[in-house]
Protein backbone atom coordinates (compact mmCIF):
# COMPACT_ATOMS: atom_id res chain seq x y z
CA UNK A 1 0.00 0.00 0.00
CA UNK A 2 1.08 3.57 -0.57
CA UNK A 3 0.96 6.25 2.18
CA UNK A 4 -2.50 7.50 1.16
CA UNK A 5 -3.96 3.99 1.24
CA UNK A 6 -2.44 3.33 4.66
CA UNK A 7 -3.95 6.54 6.04
CA UNK A 8 -7.34 5.79 4.47
CA UNK A 9 -7.24 2.28 5.92
CA UNK A 10 -6.47 3.71 9.35
CA UNK A 11 -9.36 6.17 9.06
CA UNK A 12 -11.75 3.33 8.23
CA UNK A 13 -10.58 1.29 11.19
CA UNK A 14 -10.80 4.26 13.57
CA UNK A 15 -14.33 5.10 12.38
CA UNK A 16 -15.37 1.47 12.86
CA UNK A 17 -13.99 1.43 16.41
CA UNK A 18 -15.71 4.71 17.22
CA UNK A 19 -19.03 3.27 16.07
CA UNK A 20 -18.87 0.31 18.49
CA UNK A 21 -21.33 1.33 21.21
CA UNK A 22 -20.56 -1.77 23.28
CA UNK A 23 -16.98 -0.62 23.93
CA UNK A 24 -15.86 1.57 26.82
CA UNK A 25 -13.98 4.77 26.10
CA UNK A 26 -10.77 3.19 27.41
CA UNK A 27 -11.22 0.11 25.21
CA UNK A 28 -11.73 2.35 22.18
CA UNK A 29 -8.59 4.28 23.10
CA UNK A 30 -6.57 1.08 23.29
CA UNK A 31 -7.91 -0.32 20.03
CA UNK A 32 -7.37 2.99 18.23
CA UNK A 33 -3.84 3.22 19.63
CA UNK A 34 -3.09 -0.25 18.25
CA UNK A 35 -4.32 0.46 14.72
CA UNK A 36 -2.59 3.86 14.79
CA UNK A 37 0.76 2.28 15.73
CA UNK A 38 0.24 -0.35 13.04
CA UNK A 39 -0.29 2.37 10.42
CA UNK A 40 2.65 4.43 11.68
CA UNK A 41 4.89 1.37 11.54
CA UNK A 42 3.79 0.63 7.97
CA UNK A 43 4.57 4.23 6.93
CA UNK A 44 7.97 4.11 8.65
CA UNK A 45 8.70 0.90 6.76
CA UNK A 46 7.76 2.51 3.43
CA UNK A 47 10.01 5.46 4.16
CA UNK A 48 12.92 3.17 5.01
CA UNK A 49 12.31 1.17 1.83
CA UNK A 50 12.55 4.37 -0.22
CA UNK A 51 15.85 5.28 1.46
CA UNK A 52 17.22 1.80 0.79
CA UNK A 53 16.07 1.88 -2.83
CA UNK A 54 17.84 5.20 -3.42
CA UNK A 55 20.95 3.76 -1.78
CA UNK A 56 20.87 0.74 -4.08
CA UNK A 57 20.39 2.96 -7.15
CA UNK A 58 23.36 5.11 -6.09
CA UNK A 59 25.57 2.04 -5.62
CA UNK A 60 24.59 0.65 -9.03
CA UNK A 61 25.32 3.95 -10.76
CA UNK A 62 28.58 4.33 -8.84
CA UNK A 63 29.72 0.86 -9.97
CA UNK A 64 28.67 1.62 -13.54
CA UNK A 65 30.59 4.90 -13.64
CA UNK A 66 33.67 4.05 -11.56
CA UNK A 67 33.69 0.26 -11.42
CA UNK A 68 35.51 -2.34 -13.47
CA UNK A 69 32.80 -2.92 -16.10
CA UNK A 70 34.45 -3.68 -19.39
CA UNK A 71 37.77 -4.64 -17.81
CA UNK A 72 39.22 -8.11 -17.68
CA UNK A 73 38.52 -9.80 -14.32
CA UNK A 74 41.95 -11.46 -14.24
CA UNK A 75 44.42 -11.05 -11.39
CA UNK A 76 46.52 -8.47 -13.25
CA UNK A 77 43.49 -6.21 -13.74
CA UNK A 78 42.63 -6.48 -10.06
CA UNK A 79 46.18 -5.53 -9.11
CA UNK A 80 46.14 -2.64 -11.58
CA UNK A 81 42.86 -1.41 -10.12
CA UNK A 82 44.21 -1.48 -6.57
CA UNK A 83 47.38 0.28 -7.66
CA UNK A 84 45.35 2.95 -9.46
CA UNK A 85 43.16 3.47 -6.38
CA UNK A 86 46.24 3.84 -4.17
CA UNK A 87 47.82 6.38 -6.53
CA UNK A 88 44.55 8.32 -6.90
CA UNK A 89 44.14 8.46 -3.12
CA UNK A 90 47.47 10.33 -2.87
CA UNK A 91 46.30 13.09 -5.22
CA UNK A 92 45.46 15.68 -2.57
CA UNK A 93 44.57 18.66 -4.76
CA UNK A 94 42.26 19.06 -7.76
CA UNK A 95 45.17 20.47 -9.76
CA UNK A 96 47.32 17.39 -9.17
CA UNK A 97 44.37 15.14 -9.94
CA UNK A 98 43.60 17.02 -13.17
CA UNK A 99 47.20 16.64 -14.31
CA UNK A 100 47.10 12.90 -13.51
CA UNK A 101 43.76 12.51 -15.30
CA UNK A 102 45.06 14.18 -18.45
CA UNK A 103 48.10 11.93 -18.41
CA UNK A 104 46.03 8.77 -17.82
CA UNK A 105 43.65 9.60 -20.67
CA UNK A 106 46.51 10.50 -22.99
CA UNK A 107 48.11 7.12 -22.26
CA UNK A 108 44.81 5.25 -22.58
CA UNK A 109 44.93 4.17 -18.94
CA UNK A 110 41.17 3.84 -18.34
CA UNK A 111 41.64 2.16 -14.96
CA UNK A 112 43.65 5.11 -13.61
CA UNK A 113 41.24 7.62 -15.15
CA UNK A 114 38.29 5.92 -13.44
CA UNK A 115 40.16 5.86 -10.11
CA UNK A 116 40.84 9.61 -10.34
CA UNK A 117 37.22 10.30 -11.28
CA UNK A 118 36.05 8.24 -8.30
CA UNK A 119 38.32 10.30 -6.05
CA UNK A 120 36.82 13.49 -7.52
CA UNK A 121 33.31 12.15 -6.90
CA UNK A 122 34.14 11.65 -3.22
CA UNK A 123 34.89 15.39 -2.96
CA UNK A 124 32.36 16.66 -5.49
CA UNK A 125 30.95 19.12 -2.94
CA UNK A 126 34.05 21.16 -3.74
CA UNK A 127 33.53 23.00 -7.07
CA UNK A 128 37.10 22.26 -8.21
CA UNK A 129 36.72 18.52 -7.70
CA UNK A 130 33.25 18.63 -9.29
CA UNK A 131 34.76 20.36 -12.34
CA UNK A 132 37.31 17.55 -12.60
CA UNK A 133 34.53 14.96 -12.51
CA UNK A 134 32.71 16.81 -15.30
CA UNK A 135 35.96 16.90 -17.25
CA UNK A 136 36.19 13.10 -16.95
CA UNK A 137 32.71 12.51 -18.42
CA UNK A 138 33.06 15.20 -21.10
CA UNK A 139 32.73 13.61 -24.53
CA UNK A 140 31.49 10.34 -23.04
CA UNK A 141 27.68 10.25 -23.51
CA UNK A 142 27.09 7.11 -21.43
CA UNK A 143 29.23 8.32 -18.53
CA UNK A 144 27.60 11.75 -18.72
CA UNK A 145 24.13 10.20 -18.48
CA UNK A 146 25.22 8.01 -15.56
CA UNK A 147 26.70 10.95 -13.68
CA UNK A 148 23.54 13.01 -14.28
CA UNK A 149 21.44 10.14 -12.93
CA UNK A 150 23.62 10.12 -9.80
CA UNK A 151 23.31 13.88 -9.39
CA UNK A 152 19.53 13.64 -9.79
CA UNK A 153 19.22 11.18 -6.90
CA UNK A 154 18.26 12.88 -3.63
CA UNK A 155 20.71 13.05 -0.75
CA UNK A 156 18.99 10.91 1.88
CA UNK A 157 21.15 12.51 4.60
CA UNK A 158 20.00 16.02 3.72
CA UNK A 159 17.98 17.56 6.54
CA UNK A 160 15.41 19.20 4.26
CA UNK A 161 14.86 15.94 2.33
CA UNK A 162 14.45 13.98 5.57
CA UNK A 163 11.97 16.52 6.92
CA UNK A 164 9.99 16.41 3.66
CA UNK A 165 9.84 12.62 3.81
CA UNK A 166 8.89 12.68 7.50
CA UNK A 167 5.86 14.77 6.52
CA UNK A 168 5.09 12.65 3.46
CA UNK A 169 5.08 9.47 5.54
CA UNK A 170 3.35 10.91 8.60
CA UNK A 171 -0.10 10.11 9.91
CA UNK A 172 -2.39 12.30 12.03
CA UNK A 173 -2.88 11.16 15.62
CA UNK A 174 -6.54 10.28 16.29
CA UNK A 175 -8.14 12.68 18.75
CA UNK A 176 -8.93 9.86 21.20
CA UNK A 177 -5.25 9.45 21.96
CA UNK A 178 -4.89 13.05 23.10
CA UNK A 179 -1.54 13.64 24.80
CA UNK A 180 -1.21 9.99 25.82
CA UNK A 181 1.65 7.89 24.59
CA UNK A 182 0.05 5.54 22.04
CA UNK A 183 2.49 2.79 23.01
CA UNK A 184 1.22 2.89 26.60
CA UNK A 185 -2.44 2.82 25.55
CA UNK A 186 -1.83 0.01 23.06
CA UNK A 187 -0.24 -2.10 25.80
CA UNK A 188 -3.35 -1.99 28.01
CA UNK A 189 -5.17 -5.35 28.13
CA UNK A 190 -8.50 -5.88 26.42
CA UNK A 191 -11.05 -8.65 26.93
CA UNK A 192 -9.98 -11.39 24.60
CA UNK A 193 -6.27 -10.56 24.69
CA UNK A 194 -4.08 -13.56 25.33
CA UNK A 195 -2.71 -13.45 28.89
CA UNK A 196 0.96 -12.54 29.17
CA UNK A 197 3.35 -14.70 31.16
CA UNK A 198 4.24 -13.36 34.56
Amino acid sequence: MNPSEIRENLDRKVQHIRSQNNLTARAKQTMIARVYLEARGALDQLREQEVQQIGRQREQLDRKLFGTNGFSPDANAVIARRDANDRAAKLDTPAAAEHALRRAEREGDRIMAKAIAAKAADYSGDPNWAQLLNQYVDGKPEETATLQAMVDLPDTNDGVWRMTKAIEYSVATPSELGSHMPESLAALPLDGDAPTAA
